[in-house]
């Protein structure tokens, strides 16, 4: 059938070792850190003249605060707008941005959700619902975001509009904890940071997250400002109400864990300082948009599933899910499946991370793991290492230790679910841009034998910093997914053929778990391309009745190859000769006439 083949890819696959993942990070910084140390130590007074120049312009600039932070977020979508320009408009990297993407497209179609399909069993999928409608599993805040930006042209326009938002979210934050002047100085940092250009070239989000925690840790520092005489303004406190609505519909476990720690010290600090007009000024928008929020919620949830108090997540886990969500739960009952892959995706890959914490040395090992993973990803800036080795003086400060307190509950909280990826933190990611800059203040007044060592230090991190941009660029463009990108490649060119195709996957049996190919938009009967799964000849012969005025074609996905070929149902007793003479002779006679067509094995 290789003759025959369309399209035909070869798989190649490995696994990433340590030096594949941190490798180039390594060897980039690396001797850029050891010139950095060495230069402080025997040349600490170079550029000193050049230095304080640029930071007379931050100073002039930071009393101006609301054009510092626009000109933050207008730098920073010009700096993901030209990451997208290098690297190419981002196609879907794991398995969740197909569901976001299907939320943004629902979104945009004027719909909070989609009615079943009825051959509903050939599209089910990883995390999309399909009963008792047809929807995403996930929270809609990042669906809102990207749908946003398919109405203005593609959906990536809404991922850099929320990398802009919240890096101009971080430049505001720091204005409530550190000098102006600083906060200049930590947003820059969020510009540039790697996992931040990462999310700006993803659809799963992060950035909105990221944004809404920004606004509510920046808010709670300044309804507790001791120096504001006339008590905390209602202002911050609407801007706290808003970060805590984010966080609530883009993320509800990890945002709302987050909400709680930041109310939680609102009224400590309120009981304690007597303060009765925190109540009212502080308590009383954050209750009304949280009141909100949660109603708003219940109606999409209500929407979504028929149920007000369960959420398509829930929906989601109870029709699927092998394994529970939470690392102190049982594990339910194993779900029935439809489709070998989506029993070996929640029964293998899924269930290995909550089997391994099932004992106390694999809980151990698992939560350290991913505690590490944790701060690993918070410091892929690794020129801020050296700034941390001041940390322990910036913990002199009060509101710094409020803010590592901050950081160590959310974790301690975040650690209880089983799975780990480092958006899960974008809550409380501003936190450490609070405590980096402040250990770099505390870096800067460090001196060895009189020279100004920290100061160069300083001053060098953030060289080097930005010296990196074009190396995260870089590093940013590897992160691809090549089934995902084969993906995209076969769509664009039978949509570019025109016409309207359904593509049948069909997967081999000793194909490895965690293999899809399966994934569609909201509106599926009117979409051009259409994947839907194999099944029995039955099942089949129903879904090629269905859509009949379609072309039909077989994605044979082997361990070796996959290849693309014409749909010939030959081998299926179900279906008629007078199918075979309908379909097939046409589809073969379409191809040929079109100069698109690969029939050559490997392009």
């Amino acid at each position: 059938m290789a003759s025959d083949a369309i399209v035909t890819f070869t798989n190649k696959g490995s696994a990433r070792s340590f030096l594949a993942h941190d490798g180039p990070d390594i060897f980039f910084y690396g001797p850029l850190l050891i010139l950095l140390l060495l230069l402080a130590f025997f040349t600490s007074h170079r550029g000193a003249k050049w230095f304080r120049k640029v930071e007379r312009a931050l100073a002039r600039l930071a009393p101006k605060r609301a054009l510092t932070i626009f000109a933050v977020g207008s730098l920073s979508l010009v700096i993901v707008v030209s990451a997208t320009i290098i690297a190419g408009v981002p196609v879907p990297k794991v398995d969740d941005e197909f569901s976001y993407l299907l939320a943004a497209d629902t979104f945009a179609h004027g719909r909070l959700t989609n009615p079943t399909h009825p051959l509903w069993m050939h599209f089910e999928t990883f995390h999309t619902i399909q009963q008792p409608t047809y929807a995403s599993k996930y929270p809609p805040g990042q669906g809102l975001i990207l749908a946003l930006g398919q109405v203005l042209g593609h959906p990536v326009i809404g991922v850099w509009l929320s990398t802009a938002l919240a890096c101009a979210a971080i430049c505001w934050m720091l204005m409530g904890w550190l000098p102006a002047r600083w906060a200049i100085v930590g947003a820059l940092l969020a510009v540039v940071h790697p996992e931040i250009l990462a999310w700006s070239q993803r659809y799963w989000g992060g950035s909105l997250t990221l944004a809404g925690g920004a606004l509510a840790i920046g808010a709670f520092r300044r309804v507790l400002n001791k120096d504001d005489h006339n008590g905390p303004r209602m202002g911050d406190a609407a801007l706290m109400a808003l970060g805590m609505t984010v966080l609530i519909i883009c993320r509800p476990y990890e945002g709302g864990v987050m909400t709680l720690v930041l109310l939680a010290a609102l009224a400590v600090e309120t009981i304690t300082r007597k303060k009765r007009a925190m109540f009212v000024r502080v308590g009383g928008p954050v209750a009304v948009g949280l009141v909100v929020t949660v109603t708003w919620m219940c109606y999409y949830n209500w929407r979504v599933t028929h149920d007000p108090f369960r959420m398509p997540q829930q929906v989601y886990a109870a029709t699927y899910n092998g394994a529970p969500a939470f690392l102190w739960q049982n594990r339910p009952p194993t779900p029935e499946y439809h489709h070998k892959q989506m029993r070996d995706f929640h029964l293998g890959w899924e269930m290995k991370p909550y089997t391994k914490q099932r004992t106390a040395g694999g809980l151990l090992a698992g939560s350290l793991e991913r505690t590490v993973k944790l701060v690993r990803d918070n410091f892929r800036l690794w020129p801020l290492l050296i700034a941390f080795a001041a940390f322990p003086w910036a913990l002199r400060n009060r509101w710094m230790k409020i803010a590592l307190l901050i950081w160590v509950l959310f974790t301690i909280a975040m650690l209880q679910v089983i799975w780990t990826q480092f958006h899960y933190a974008a809550p409380a990611f501003g936190l450490f841009f609070i405590l980096a800059v402040q250990s770099l203040r505390h870096l800067r007044l460090w001196q060895w034998h009189g020279k100004l060592v920290g100061l160069f230090l300083a001053r060098g991190c953030l060289i080097l910093t930005t010296l990196s941009l074009p190396h995260t660029f870089w590093r940013t463009s590897q992160l691809n997914n090549p089934r995902f990108a084969r993906r995209n490649q076969i769509v664009t060119r039978l949509e570019h053929e025109g016409g309207k195709h359904l593509i049948i996957v069909r997967y081999a049996p000793n194909l490895p778990n965690a293999v899809e190919w399966v994934y569609n938009g909201a509106d599926i009967d009117r979409a051009p391309v259409i994947w839907a799964r194999e099944m029995d000849p039955a099942q089949n012969r129903k879904l090629l009745d269905y859509f009949e005025d379609r072309r039909v074609w077989l994605l044979q996905v082997d361990p070796g190859k996959t290849q693309l070929l014409p749909y010939s149902p030959m081998a299926d007793p179900g279906f008629s000769v007078l199918y075979l003479q309908k379909n097939v002779g046409r589809e073969r006679g379409k191809l040929d006439a079109d100069g698109m067509h690969l029939r050559r094995d490997g392009d």
